[in-house]
């Protein structure tokens, strides 16, 4: 029988969401541009009411955007994939 879900701690949130904020700078991403200062609100809300984000955030410098997943539960771990943003 398989573990129930629980929802995710707030360690387990601010342990995470450093995690994506350290991915995103070792990928050389400034951390004043508005993409980053925005992943950022959104983590810290995050952290603070426990209440899951799931959208877009667009980093034109890099023309790419973030798709960020800030799950509720503890069965699955916060997530980011930085896609390369297609000109329109």
């Amino acid at each position: 029988m398989g573990k129930s879900k629980e929802l995710k701690s707030k360690e387990d949130r601010v342990k995470e969401g450093v995690s994506l904020l350290t991915q995103l700078r070792n990928a050389y991403v400034k951390e004043h541009i508005y993409g980053y200062q925005e992943l950022k609100r959104q983590i810290s809300e995050w952290v603070n009411t426990g209440e899951p984000w799931e959208g877009t955030i667009p980093f034109p410098e890099h023309g790419r955007e973030a798709v960020v997943d800030l799950p509720k539960y503890n069965n699955k771990a916060a997530g980011i994939h930085f896609n390369v943003k297609a000109p329109y």
